[in-house]
């Protein structure tokens, strides 16, 4: 079979499994062309109940997570999508990510199959613990009972812990099995394809899409879904592209981050949801993940731009000389060749709008947020999901640009919000350090408060819940998974050296 030149460095690389796993998406991308010209017919034939929307072709810049599950989301209401990826290939990279109440919510509302194979996919945070620990030995400060709480009470989807290239082959997955129906629209993916800038024609309506390198990509709609350092915003906003400094656009958090996900057994692998270790000048999180693995970050005080660590391992090792030894025992099973390190770099909200024309921003190029609020994968589905929602209402041509404005007006609030809470967990922590030798006036004083206010957090944030889910259900779910979780970690412990194995210090 004929496959598109975009798609000829899949089929020559090496075949991860990664790689194997979406050959069927390579086939069905091939058929886009054809498929596309029979939609119209059958889905008029198929989804008579629906009301009518213009069918669209819309141009996505950036086809990581966000970009992946726009296309998902569009294609589930007709429209056609071409999602234009820099990297030459999809490759398994990057550790676990939390997909919290409101991302799971949005994903079982999308797609049931979807939502499954996501589950899958990853272990449950329910019935576990989270919260904050004393650095220096390791006892409990807080506890995040609101996680599973409020999922519980409010009968949400739970939240899961999955791995950012498993969910990526998830999404991939489902994007194919959505090109092989023909009564939805169809995803065409150009891998090594990166859009530089883009031109509107005021006449026609459409948005060309300029490519590195030359060409280009014409659609109805641009969505630049293309991260923090997005060269989509930096042309509709006029912004200097990864400026520094005063020239920046994007704000330096004030910490350097390094991290791993090494097997590593402990005591209480699976009571533990995730924990925040606090001390002076630093943080340093942690995450039980599937197969036995711990991902681990380390959140080191620094200013950007510096010279990387030589030796990530040594380094850490001394800057967390007095810490517990839960914590430094996590740094010594680790390889210095595994260890990454990058600066850590966040947006203020984008209060100027993400739209231009045709032109819309999502995900990370319009509100980039802190790690330690574990909404930045939920809040991109949220946005992907309001704007198919939108655009399935669009009746002519002459209402993109208004339905555009629609969308960024229904997501700018909320997420400005959760940007801020991020911001404000991190400024926390760092007022709290200080004040750990006075534990007991922390406990008497601000202990009484916490629950409620991590009930407004979380509760604000899983606020946005289009799916529910029965408690019988999740219960049963999260069952199924842990018992699958343990076996999976269990067998991969068996042959580990007696090192990579301690019982923790502390109890849940």
């Amino acid at each position: 079979m004929h496959m598109p030149r975009t798609f000829q460095q899949l089929k020559t690389a090496p075949k991860s499994s990664l790689v194997r796993k979406h050959s069927r998406l390579v086939r069905a991308s091939a058929r886009c062309v054809s498929k596309s010209r029979k939609i119209a017919s059958r889905a008029s034939k198929n989804r008579e109940d629906e009301p009518r929307h213009l069918k669209l072709h819309i141009v996505v810049a950036g086809g990581g997570l966000g970009g992946l599950f726009l296309a998902i989301c569009l294609t589930k209401k007709g429209f056609d999508v071409t999602v234009l990826e820099r990297t030459q290939q999809y490759r398994a990279y990057g550790g676990p990510i939390q997909l919290a109440s409101n991302g799971t919510s949005v994903l079982k509302a999308v797609s049931q199959r979807l939502y499954d194979i996501v589950r899958q996919n990853s272990r449950s945070f329910w019935e576990t613990t989270s919260g904050i620990k004393d650095g220096s030995n390791g006892a409990w400060l807080f506890k995040f009972d609101a996680i599973t709480e409020i999922p519980k009470k409010l009968q949400l989807p739970f939240a899961v812990c999955v791995d950012r290239s498993d969910l990526q082959s998830c999404l991939l997955n489902e994007i194919s099995a959505i090109n092989e129906d023909d009564s939805y629209g169809c995803t065409e993916l150009r891998m090594g394809t990166k859009v530089q800038s883009y031109t509107q024609d005021k006449v026609s309506g459409k948005v060309r899409a300029q490519l590195v390198g030359g060409g280009y990509v014409e659609g109805d709609i641009l969505v630049g879904a293309d991260g923090i350092w997005s060269d989509v915003r930096a042309q509709m906003l006029d912004e200097p592209l990864r400026g520094r400094g005063s020239q920046s656009t994007a704000s330096h958090t004030g910490f350097k981050l390094f991290s791993d996900l090494p097997i590593y057994e402990t005591g209480d692998f699976f009571d533990i949801g995730y924990c925040a270790y606090i001390g002076p000048n630093h943080y340093f999180v942690t995450c039980p993940d599937r197969r036995g693995r711990i991902q681990w970050y380390a959140f080191i005080k620094g200013e950007p731009d510096g010279e990387l660590v030589g030796s990530p391992k040594g380094f850490l090792l001394h800057q967390f000389r007095d810490w517990s030894s839960e914590v430094k025992s996590l740094i010594s099973v680790s390889d210095d060749a595994n260890i990454t390190q990058r600066d850590l770099w966040d947006r203020p909200p984008c209060l100027k709008g993400w739209s231009d024309g045709n032109v819309v921003l999502l995900g990370d190029s319009c509100h980039a947020t802190m790690p330690n609020i574990g909404q930045g994968c939920g809040l991109a589905f949220e946005d992907a999901f309001v704007l198919a929602d939108i655009l399935s209402n669009v009746q002519d041509l002459g209402e993109i640009e208004r339905s555009l404005k629609t969308y960024c007006a229904k997501r700018l609030g909320r997420t400005a919000a959760i940007q801020g809470l991020g911001r404000l967990n991190s400024e926390a922590i760092k007022i709290l350090t200080p004040l750990l030798p006075i534990k007991p006036v922390i406990d008497f004083i601000v202990s009484p408060f916490l629950p409620f206010i991590f009930e407004l957090q979380f509760g604000y944030c899983y606020s946005f819940c289009p799916s529910k889910e029965n408690l019988e259900d999740s219960l049963s779910n999260a069952s199924r998974m842990r018992n699958r979780h343990e076996l999976e970690c269990k067998d991969a412990w068996r042959d580990m050296p007696p090192t990579m194995h301690k019982e923790s210090e502390h109890s849940v």
